[in-house]
């Protein structure tokens, strides 16, 4: 779904997709991520894993970050040496430094 929320709505400010990438099912067009990645124009950072089994880099991860129409100065793909699952500290500290670059550090 992160494929697809963010191009509809627009109160969302910045975009972290954990595991990101293109679904490899057929959909019907009014589904079909594709139709809404170049619609998503928020800051996106994307984290996943090179031996992902269920989102292939070549194949998933990188056609959904190229389909983004994030500018690219605000779109960011980080691939771990993971599967499925990136790791938990990364994430944690990627996600805060991209959440307080985009919407301001707490205060």
């Amino acid at each position: 779904m992160g494929g697809m929320i963010p191009a509809i709505e627009k109160r969302i400010k910045v975009v972290v997709l954990n595991v990101g990438g293109m679904e490899m099912t057929k959909a019907l067009p009014e589904v079909d991520q594709i139709n809404f990645l170049p619609r998503i124009t928020q800051p996106v950072l994307m984290l996943n894993g090179r031996h992902d089994m269920f989102f292939p880099v070549e194949t998933s991860q990188k056609p959904m970050f190229g389909f983004l129409g994030t500018p690219k100065d605000d779109k960011k793909i980080i691939i771990y040496e993971t599967g499925h699952l990136a790791p938990r500290v990364e994430v944690v500290k990627e996600t805060l430094i991209w959440l307080d670059k985009y919407l301001g550090p707490v205060k």
